[in-house]
């Protein structure tokens, strides 16, 4: 119907006696829940009677509008109409006028016009937040195998962002895309694609100028600098230009730059020490410490002027012998500030144009170095494609839960079913696909074999249930996990020193990845926290700083070798512990302050002295839990944690055990916060490991790979609902779980039972006009938000996906136009709602005349 619906008006177009009018549009894109005029002008001014012809189209085929409107003009050349955009179903319309005249010229004359004027226009999509998934296919396909993808769940795709023009691929299917790679010249320069050289080349090369002569600083200028003012305000006016080219179609996010970062990756190097970078650095450490006299104090330095101060390089830093490296940490801090500083640039430079906009990076890197200092990036971007790794998605929901998280799928087999669940519960809102071997759609059109193991997962997600936790709130534990760049920067230093110049020869992105005991200790006291079916929020060292930890009410700060603090967090901490907080350590914290200079007098002793009982430093071995706890060999870490989370006030309100009694190892409790209403996830807990270049490295997860029988236990009788069978359990205390290794088991408890879902629809409707549709429940729920599902069914059974889909309902009710179009079919058609929390289904039957 589509295809002979378009070729008609564009027969009818080419055929279209006379000179042609003009439809004159508010704007080429229009905001679909408006209603808007519309002038028609014609060729000549005129007096005389007629009558237009409207016809409005869109991509799906549909005839959206079709009227004739008589007229009269007195030497008048323009007619208005209004076009109600609360019908349009696609971002891709036509419209298309005829008009019809006759009349008499001034001179007595007969004026007979038949003229035609057509205009394409955009109806923006109406998602201004990110409130749904979305599952984004990053190869382009053909018009054909789009459609095909949207059967599987998939809804959205790939461009480049720098393109003049939009993917009609995409756009003839009524599917959004992102806008990729915009500024990667920027913000990936020493990591990005070239046809002819390795991605890195760049950075090789500057390798190359180090191993020619290490005392030069050749090869420790970043070209271009993040801090280059003609480059920021060239990449500012690119960003505004191609956004005001796509925000039309309001494109999913715009992406700054893929695999970003000061250099390769997040690859140790000692940029950025060009003048543009040096400059500026200047006058940060000018604000920062006031007076020459307190740099050089700092420092142990002498500098006589602030035009002479120079960093330390990583060489001479390691040449010390007193265990100050403030000239050099702060200089790698304020690398992670200027790349910050960049990013945000780029995010602010995309909302001056489209102030809805979601805007950050993709193949995000693990938190370290690169620029990847999570707490300035949390509050730079708004959204971001991370590669999972080192608990870079914790670190950001915890410090910014409003950030729009998606993930990218490079695998296939359960355990990328598992791991697309468990990005989802750990605040994920999407998907980008990676499929460069045609798994999804062949190049011969059909369902490939990685295709059709994925819809049923995609189509479940797109089906409410993703949306319902994106909606929600998720909870944690009153445990905080503290998260210190500086102490990360201090331990690296005290781990490669002993090596020499080894991080310049040798080194890589990887090697920061897998020899990082820093790394390593955070992911195994995730772990362990999770393995007590408890959750956490890391928090960062300036929300230390500002009072975070009281001001939030947690209990326990856990301090895992938080060697570096500041004054700050070192006096929050105390008073934290003096209001009866409990801190567990590895290590010695606080031996060093913020610059990474060693302290006279450490914090450590003075902190066991404070609260001898409620300041204890682990003696177990934590470091190797997470791989430890693979193979059964967990030991007594995971019994002193709970016992002293549990000595500081700290144990699960919804309780899991096995057969003994205890939180099984290996499954890891999810709760999140729907007004009265709590919805909650179990799901096994294997060790996910992602490399720097996105695709999982699964280790032997084989503990986690069979089903578990688990005993779940509620904080008193609850009404229980199965919200992924649509069942309710009714009032329970105790409930036996079978779960499955790869899929989560997740329930809607609430201590007031659902009332019944209702859903109003008229019986009739004519073709053209509009159906209002309510659904609410019998009493106000005690839910905030319900996510609704609603099938609209055409009488040959088939699901219509352009009148179908998700809805928020706030406290239960909404509701939702049917715009019926004039070529629909006639006959019965039936509405299905689903409510996701409480699984009620109701149906509606309308005739459609």
């Amino acid at each position: 119907m589509r295809d002979l619906v378009l070729s008609v008006l564009a027969s009818a177009a080419l055929a279209a006696p006379g000179v042609a009018g003009k439809i004159v549009l508010p704007a080429q894109a229009l905001e679909c829940g408006s209603v808007v005029d519309v002038t028609y002008r014609t060729n000549a001014l005129a007096t005389g009677s007629g009558q237009l012809a409207i016809t409005w189209t869109d991509s799906h085929g549909r005839l959206v509008d079709d009227r004739k409107i008589p007229f009269e003009l007195t030497d008048e050349d323009q007619i208005g109409f209004s076009l109600d955009l609360r019908r349009s179903a696609a971002m891709k319309n036509i419209l298309h006028v005829h008009f019809s005249f006759h009349g008499r010229n001034k001179k007595g004359q007969p004026d007979q016009r038949e003229e035609d004027a057509e205009e394409t226009f955009i109806a923006r999509p109406p998602e201004r937040q990110w409130s749904d998934y979305i599952i984004m296919m990053w190869q382009p396909h053909t018009d054909g195998q789009v459609r095909l993808l949207k059967t599987l769940g998939i809804n959205g795709g790939q461009h480049g962002g720098k393109s003049v023009s939009p993917p009609n691929f995409l756009l003839d299917n009524d599917v959004r895309w992102y806008a990729e790679n915009i500024a990667t010249d920027f913000y990936s320069a020493y990591h990005r694609w070239f046809p002819d050289r390795p991605v890195n080349w760049l950075f090789n090369e500057a390798r190359e100028l180090y191993r020619k002569d290490p005392s030069s600083l050749a090869g420790f200028k970043r070209r271009p600098s993040l801090s280059d003012t003609v480059w920021l305000r060239n990449i500012h006016d690119r960003l505004v230009e191609c956004v005001k080219r796509f925000s039309p179609y309001r494109p999913v996010f715009y992406d700054l730059g893929d695999e970003s970062g000061i250099a390769d990756l997040a690859a140790f190097w000692d940029f950025d020490f060009s003048d543009e970078s040096l400059v500026p650095m200047r006058r940060w450490l000018q604000e920062r410490y006031g007076t020459l006299a307190a740099l050089n104090q700092q420092w142990g330095t002498n500098f006589t002027s602030w035009d002479l101060v120079m960093p330390a390089t990583t060489n001479e830093a390691m040449q010390r012998t007193d265990d100050n490296f403030s000239a050099w940490a702060d200089f790698k801090e304020w690398m992670d500030i200027a790349y910050a500083g960049a990013l945000k640039m780029g995010v602010e430079a995309v909302r001056s144009a489209d102030p809805d906009a979601y805007a950050g990076i993709a193949g995000g890197q693990m938190p370290g170095w690169g620029g990847y200092d999570y707490y300035r990036i949390a509050q730079s971007v708004t959204a971001i494609e991370p590669y999972d790794i080192g608990n870079n998605i914790e670190i950001l929901r915890s410090i910014n839960p409003r950030i729009a998280v998606v993930t990218t799928a490079f695998a296939q087999g359960p355990w990328e079913k598992h791991r697309v669940w468990y990005e989802l519960l750990h605040g994920n809102r999407g998907l980008i696909i990676w499929d460069g071997k045609n798994g999804f759609v062949s190049k011969d059109d059909a369902v490939g074999d990685r295709g059709r193991e994925a819809a049923p997962y995609y189509n479940e997600l797109r089906g409410g249930i993703a949306a319902l936790l994106i909606n929600s709130t998720r909870l944690a534990d009153p445990i905080a996990i503290h998260y210190s760049q500086a102490s990360m920067r201090t331990e690296w230093m005290l781990a490669q020193k002993p090596k020499g110049d080894a991080w310049a020869l040798r080194r890589s992105s990887a090697d920061e990845r897998r020899d990082n005991d820093f790394l390593r200790l955070r992911e195994s006291w995730c772990r362990l926290i999770e393995d007590l079916g408890l959750q956490y929020n890391f928090v960062a060292y300036r929300q230390i700083a500002q009072g975070e930890l009281i001001q939030h009410g947690y209990r326990v700060l856990v301090l895992p070798r938080s060697s570096a603090l500041s004054a700050a967090e070192r006096s929050e901490i105390r008073a934290f512990v003096e209001q009866g907080g409990t801190v567990i350590c590895d290590g010695e914290p606080g031996i060093f302050d913020e610059h990474s200079r060693k302290l006279n007098k450490p914090f450590w002793p003075e902190l066991m002295q404070l609260a001898p009982g409620k300041v204890i430093r682990i003696a177990e071995d934590t470091l190797n839990y997470h791989q430890n706890r693979l193979l059964g060999k967990e030991g007594p870490v995971r019994e002193t944690a709970r016992r002293l989370l549990a000595g500081g006030g700290v144990q699960p309100e919804f309780t899991v055990a096995d057969t003994s009694g205890q939180h099984p190892v290996g499954i890891e409790t999810h709760l999140f916060r729907n007004g009265g209403v709590t919805v909650l996830g179990l799901l096994t807990n294997p060790q996910l490991r992602v490399d720097e270049l996105g695709p999982p490295e699964f280790k032997s997860n084989d503990r986690f790979a069979k089903p578990r029988a688990v005993r779940l236990s509620l904080p008193g009788e609850m009404y229980v609902y199965d919200t992924r069978a649509s069942k309710p359990l009714g009032k329970q205390k105790d409930l036996t779980v079978t779960l499955d290794p790869y899929e989560p088991a997740i329930f809607t408890v609430t201590p007031i039972a659902f009332s019944d879902l209702e859903m109003s629809a008229p019986a009739r409707v004519r073709r053209g006009e509009s159906a209002q549709i309510g659904m609410m429940f019998a009493r106000r729920s005690p839910a905030a938000t319900h996510v609704l599902h609603l099938d609209v069914i055409d009488p040959a059974g088939k699901i219509v996906d352009y009148y179908s889909g998700n809805l928020l309902a706030a406290h239960g009710r909404a509701s939702k136009l049917f715009p019926v179009a004039f070529n629909d079919v006639r006959g019965t058609w039936t509405l299905r709602v689903k409510d996701l929390l409480s699984g009620q289904t109701r149906t509606a039957a309308i005739e459609v005349e």
